[in-house]
Formats: structure tokens, C-alpha cells, sequence
């Protein structure tokens, strides 16, 4: 593990912790239970969970090689996830729009916005695959695979929204952003077996350290 994986974990927790933190402030998470100023602890909580994963990933890659990678992919996650929901959220309060297909929209320009984000991190750090030959045919592929994430994540969200009503007490902000949640897992899910099997496959790829890289 090198020093800069370690470097790059902590700027993406810092980076996460920040983006759920204004994330939990808008929605009031904490307020009821008289510890909302805590929230502001996930700026440092965050890169300490994040590097604890990190070394996990590391460890139980031993016994399975893809955990590093599946570990990296998880914190981009998060990290994507924080971004597709700040901008769902910043839109919604912008426009004071909270329900109808304006919405869905919302959502697709947040995921979106993620997703420039999540091919720049998983290529060039997650699945340490900066030094591939396959050029234009790689990011077809990830477009591909990405718009099935994104079908699964507007999808499920829609789905969520437009059909089922608020339930068991939830105001419709909070229902939304939990139907977002519903839709990102969705999305995770699909996102990492496409990545890992279909775009960044390692076929004796050439890594960043100029190294043959097999998995």
C-alpha cells in the first residue's frame, strides 16, 4: 500500500465528509436528537473510517484479489453518492420543487454529475487502470455499463417517488432522499460488476507503475 493511496483515502473522506454534512444539515437529521452541530465530526470521522477500509480491503485482498479494488470502489461511492445527493438536494431547494417528474430530472443531472466523477476516480485509482491501450473502445464500454446504472438509479427513485406516497411518518423531502438512497444502492451494485467485468477487466493491463497487473 503506498503513501499516496493512503494520501488520496484521506482527501476523499475529507471531501465526503463534507458533501453528507451539508447533506444531513439541509435534511435536519440530527436536530431531534439535540446533536445536530455533531454532524460537522464527519469531516474527520469519515477519512478515519475510509482508511480503516482501506487497510481491510488490503488485508482481505490476501484471500480474494478484487477487495482491494471492491474497497477503493466503495469509498468512490460514497463519495459519488454525496455528490449525487448534494446536487439532487441543491436543485430541489433552488427550484422548491420536491415532487412530479421535475424531479426525476433532478436526479438524472445529479447522477450524472457523479458519474464524470466516478470514471475519473475508478479509472485512475480504483481500478488503476490510467495506462490502458483500449482508449475510445474503454469509455464506450463505461458508458454503456453507466447508462444501465443509470437506469437502475433514476429508475428506482422514480419508482419510489411517483408511486408509492410518504410512508411511516416521512415528510416527502425525506421520503425523496430516501428513494435517492434506494436508487444509488441499485445503481452501486450494477456500476461495480460492469466496471470490474466488462470495462476495467485486467487482461494483463499495463498499470500506472508500468507493471503487468492480472486479477
Amino acid at each position: 500500500m503506498s503513501r499516496k493511496d493512503i494520501f488520496i483515502t484521506i482527501l476523499v473522506g475529507i471531501f465526503t465528509g463534507l458533501i453528507w454534512t451539508g447533506i444531513f444539515v439541509r435534511l435536519g437529521t440530527f436536530d431531534g436528537f439535540g446533536v445536530g452541530g455533531a454532524v460537522w465530526g464527519l469531516v474527520v470521522v469519515v477519512p478515519i473510517i475510509f482508511v480503516f477500509g482501506l487497510y481491510l480491503g488490503r488485508w482481505l485482498s490476501k484471500f480474494a484479489s478484487f477487495f482491494s479494488s471492491f474497497a477503493k470502489f466503495v469509498m468512490v461511492g460514497f463519495f459519488n453518492a454525496g455528490i449525487d445527493l448534494g446536487i439532487f438536494n441543491l436543485l430541489m431547494f433552488l427550484t422548491g420543487i420536491e415532487r412530479g417528474i421535475s424531479v426525476s430530472s433532478f436526479k438524472a443531472a445529479a447522477f450524472l454529475a457523479a458519474l464524470i466523477n466516478s470514471y475519473y476516480w475508478n479509472k485512475h485509482w480504483a481500478f488503476k487502470a490510467s495506462e490502458t491501450k483500449e482508449g475510445t473502445r474503454e469509455f464506450s464500454k463505461f458508458a454503456m455499463v453507466s447508462v444501465g446504472g443509470l437506469v437502475a438509479n433514476v429508475g428506482a427513485t422514480t419508482l419510489i417517488i411517483l408511486i408509492f406516497i410518504p410512508q411511516f411518518g416521512f415528510a416527502q423531502l425525506s421520503w425523496n432522499n430516501l428513494a435517492a438512497v434506494v436508487g444509488n444502492i441499485a445503481g452501486l451494485i450494477w456500476n461495480f460488476i460492469g466496471y470490474r467485468f466488462i470495462v476495467f477487466k485486467s487482461n494483463g493491463r499495463v498499470t500506472s507503475n508500468g507493471q503487468s497487473e492480472q486479477q
